[in-house]
């Protein structure tokens, strides 16, 4: 299951590690967002320890979050694979 929920204003620790460009599209950030990986993620970590990963959304993506949180957790998860891959 997905979890959108939405803060209205990053911490400042979050909004710090802003990425510079969206996920997706490649556009300009505006919002940070974490994902958190399940335990059959490439990315899960250790029994207990918590992993969270930063990325940025520009506006118009961000926009449809709801429709394209699968899209994002994909990719994600694409790039972990590939990276542990190399």
């Amino acid at each position: 299951m997905t979890d959108l929920t939405h803060a209205p204003v990053a911490p400042a620790w979050l909004a710090s590690r802003r990425k510079p460009h969206c996920l997706l599209c490649g556009g300009p950030t505006v919002f940070t967002n974490i994902y958190i990986p399940g335990k059959r993620s490439p990315a899960a970590p250790p029994p207990g320890k918590r992993r969270m990963i930063i990325y940025s959304l520009c506006e118009s993506c961000a926009g449809k979050l709801d429709t394209l949180a699968e899209v994002i957790e994909t990719k994600i998860e694409n790039e972990l694979r590939s990276s542990a891959a190399t």
